[in-house]
């Protein structure tokens, strides 16, 4: 491991602008990354994850680093942030899995009377065809909060958009779907059913 000492040459190096070098002894600071990661995540992959994104912040804020308080508790501060988000991430990912696992069992449930099955595949292949003639945001907006039945915030937290972009895109979506709906029943002969 590199001594304090050490990560401030490291910090001039970066300042004088050897990368090549400082990529290669910074590597020595990634075992301990590691093992802090590991501590606080227990997992070994979502360790490994962390560790990777504290050394690219290092590298590319150390030349940032103002040296008051130790290297090593600056190293820490960062895998313990990075650990906490990776946390937080994987808890949510997990709540969405479980949210959705449990929307797709009330639809097993719901569909018990083959006749409604039959109807459901109908629906289901006809919006299929609608949706790929939606531009790709409206239709994962649309799969997302129709089909997949997450609420607008929720998908846009999920999709990673901002949640009044995600309701234009939603509203959108709706419009054509229900345009295309509609002239299909016209040209089919259905308008008055």
């Amino acid at each position: 491991m590199l001594s304090d000492q050490e990560i401030l040459e490291l910090v001039e190096k970066a300042k004088g602008g050897e990368e090549e070098a400082l990529g290669r002894r910074a590597g020595h600071l990634r075992p301990l990354v590691c093992r802090w990661a590991l501590v606080m995540t227990a997992d070994p992959d979502d360790a490994d994850d962390v560790a990777q994104l504290v050394m690219m912040k290092m590298l590319a804020s150390i030349g940032s680093y103002n040296g008051r308080s130790r290297a090593t508790s600056w190293l820490y501060a960062m895998t313990r942030n990075a650990s906490l988000d990776q946390q937080r991430r994987k808890r949510r990912d997990q709540r969405v899995a479980e949210k959705l696992g449990r929307l797709a069992q009330a639809e097993t449930l719901r569909l018990e009377d083959p006749l409604d099955k039959i109807e459901m595949k109908r629906t289901l292949r006809l919006i299929r065809t609608l949706l790929s003639k939606l531009p790709m945001r409206q239709r994962e907006v649309f799969d997302v909060v129709e089909l997949q039945g997450l609420k607008p915030t929720e998908a846009a937290e999920l999709l990673g958009m901002n949640p009044n972009t995600l309701r234009v895109h939603l509203l959108r979506a709706r419009r054509a779907m229900r345009k295309e709906m509609l002239s299909r029943d016209h040209r089919h002969g259905n308008a008055g059913e």
